[in-house]
């Protein structure tokens, strides 16, 4: 029977791979790409930058990193929205394209981890495969529209965009998200019935993050892991800082990602203007493996996010670190922390609120300690390798026996 079972096919598509992203997608894929291996024959593929593309196999897992000559950042070159909207629109489609050529003899499971209908070409012209199907959707643009403004909303490339998604999701024989909340969204935003959706939190090695003795100082540290925008919530989080910092003088904020944008302008003269910019340190891109080093060197953890999150890899990973993480009550992340009892929670945007909870963690080291013991043993629980990998492999088997 073992033997059968490896024998099993499993094709993972995601535009982005780790380490060459870490981000929360990217991460999924990796863990989730690590956990299967011993059970399926596993193939990652991606598309990458010319200079990253390539073949390789490491730990029986085949990786086909396909190159996209370029086109990945053209948006970022255009200087009106609609174009902008538009270019995007191309990237999607020819990234679409190529991993419907690269798929084409590929047999088992195929799970595409949906950001922008990657998979619609495939799913178009291989409607015998559809059965075998998984999209793993995080974030779909049908929910990301709402944020955008009413500019980058305009141009028939939008309604493509919504349309590809709808389809994408309504033919792939099988659905997964990171969340409850995200499920009943997307069952409401594009009729699907709830039966073919189903819920596996995205996985997190909690041995790489895990508590680790902080060291001593008499700085209380807040840490921020991000990008520096408006969505991410860090301009709330900078108001929350400058109020703070008028009652106390030992608070210090650490800004993990890279510091650009015209929220970080923003947010430098704010912080400039009360004479904290020495208070905030930026420490630009850190690789994944220097990660823990920061968590371990705060006290709290903010995740202060005002635009949709299924998952947020940050509130999961402070709390494996055993850090008290306050987050936004937004999304997936009330799951994430247990609805608060893992966690505290604000309203996204809510500066009082935040500051209210920042000061109340401040004032009270057992609370603090307390939190962090609680969020440590419910993340562990709630979606460790360890405690998802059987989740995930009877969901595959599943489909494939």
């Amino acid at each position: 029977m073992h033997s059968n079972v490896r024998m099993l096919k499993i094709s993972l598509v995601c535009r982005w791979s780790f380490p060459q992203s870490t981000g929360g997608v990217a991460m999924h894929n990796h863990y989730l790409l690590n956990a299967l291996e011993k059970k399926f024959k596993c193939n990652s593929i991606s598309a990458e930058s010319e200079i990253n593309s390539g073949f390789s196999k490491n730990n029986g897992i085949r990786y086909s990193r396909i190159p996209i000559t370029g086109h990945s950042n053209i948006s970022q070159f255009l200087k009106f929205s609609i174009l902008k909207n538009a270019a995007r629109s191309f990237v999607d489609q020819k990234i679409s394209k190529l991993f419907a050529k690269s798929l084409n003899n590929e047999s088992g499971l195929i799970e595409f981890m949906d950001i922008h209908s990657e998979g619609y070409l495939f799913l178009k012209k291989n409607p015998e495969k559809r059965k075998n199907v998984v999209i793993r959707s995080h974030t779909p643009f049908g929910l990301l529209k709402q944020y955008f403004n009413k500019t980058e909303l305009k141009g028939v490339d939008t309604w493509f965009a919504f349309e590809r998604e709808k389809k994408c999701f309504n033919w792939a024989g099988s659905i997964t998200t990171p969340s409850k909340d995200l499920k009943k969204r997307i069952c409401d935003m594009y009729s699907i019935n709830h039966d073919k959706v189903q819920v596996i939190p995205n996985l997190l090695d909690t041995n790489h993050f895990s508590p680790k003795d902080m060291e001593d100082n008499q700085d209380f540290t807040i840490l921020h892991v991000g990008r520096f925008e408006r969505a991410k919530g860090v301009e709330t989080l900078i108001k929350s800082f400058i109020s703070l910092s008028k009652k106390f003088n030992n608070l210090k904020l650490i800004n993990v990602g890279t510091p650009r944008g015209p929220s970080f302008n923003k947010c430098m003269d704010l912080l400039k203007k009360n004479k904290l910019d020495q208070k905030v340190i930026f420490t630009g891109f850190v690789d994944y493996p220097d990660l823990p080093e920061f968590y371990a060197k705060s006290d709290i953890v903010v995740v202060p996010s005002e635009i949709y999150e299924s998952f947020s890899y940050t509130v999961a990973q402070g709390m494996a670190c055993g850090k008290p993480v306050i987050a936004s009550e937004i999304g997936g992340i009330p799951e994430t922390t247990n609805y608060g009892n893992a966690g505290l929670l604000f309203e996204p945007g809510n500066v009082d609120q935040l500051t209210g909870k920042i000061e109340m963690l401040y004032a009270n080291t057992d609370i603090r300690e307390e939190f962090g013991r609680k969020a440590r043993k419910y993340i562990v629980d709630y979606c460790s390798i360890e405690s998802l990998k059987a989740k995930y492999i009877e969901f595959y088997q599943s489909i494939l026996n």
